[in-house]
């Protein structure tokens, strides 16, 4: 099966085929995925190809992986699942009378918690800002931001401001817009690094929320995971009947 040379990316295409399979049960819960090779063979597409429609499924809780046999769908997989969409520039617009206060930025090895992505671990590097965003002052949410080893060797430290606006300071960089995003939203207690940099009691609950922000292309712009104060940041959704 050949997928169709559209401007919509391959990987995104492959993706939205073994969805549907999982969703019709056609690849059952607990049951093992084709290996990446056979869907290479199946779909005429690279193995990297095939490695970011699974990235994007795992991410989707629709599979998971286990090291030395392979990727499974997940229990459950094929039953509905909300999704809340809104819009980047109501991200732009949230970040307004906001300030940032840089903490650090360099090129680190890729951490675990990106490494499933095949397009960000590709060089084993990537490039992390470390920085604080303040209200009045006061700390509203830590955030770390990684930049693909190609992208994050261009920026130096000194072209982030306290009005720096990550979204539109990276399309610029690339000049190019952010197509989409894909948002993880949890929560999680503050260590010790983080009642320090937030002026919250340690174990603290924070909301954790993480962006993963692409191209048109399906180019992986940067990943984004901020953990915020919930007395400074509330996070509300308008929710209308279809």
């Amino acid at each position: 099966m050949l997928l169709d040379q559209a401007p919509i990316p391959l990987y995104h295409q492959l993706k939205s085929i073994l969805e549907a399979k999982i969703r019709s049960q056609e690849y059952k819960g607990k049951g093992r995925f084709p290996p990446e090779a056979e869907l290479c063979k199946q779909f005429n597409i690279s193995r990297i190809t095939v490695r970011q429609a699974l990235s994007e499924l795992q991410k989707a809780g629709l599979v998971y992986r286990e090291r030395g046999k392979g990727t499974f769908v997940t229990e459950g997989a094929e039953l509905k699942r909300p999704v809340l969409k809104g819009s980047i520039e109501d991200l732009i617009a949230a970040a307004k009378g906001t300030k940032i206060k840089i903490l650090s930025y360099g090129e680190i090895d890729t951490p675990q918690e990106i490494s499933d992505d095949p397009r960000i671990a590709r060089s084993g590097r990537v490039f992390r800002l470390e920085m604080i965003r303040l209200i009045a002052r006061d700390p509203q949410g830590y955030s770390v931001v990684y930049f693909p080893h190609t992208l994050g060797k261009t920026i130096s430290r000194e072209e982030f401001k306290d009005n720096t606006e990550i979204i539109t300071f990276v399309e610029e960089k690339l000049a190019t817009k952010a197509h989409h995003a894909d948002q993880t939203i949890g929560v999680e207690t503050a260590d010790k690094l983080l009642a320090k940099h937030l002026a919250v009691k340690l174990k603290a609950p924070l909301l954790t929320i993480r962006r993963d922000y692409y191209t048109t292309k399906g180019s992986l712009m940067f990943i984004g995971k901020t953990h915020f104060r919930p007395d400074r940041f509330k996070y509300e959704i308008e929710l209308t009947r279809t």
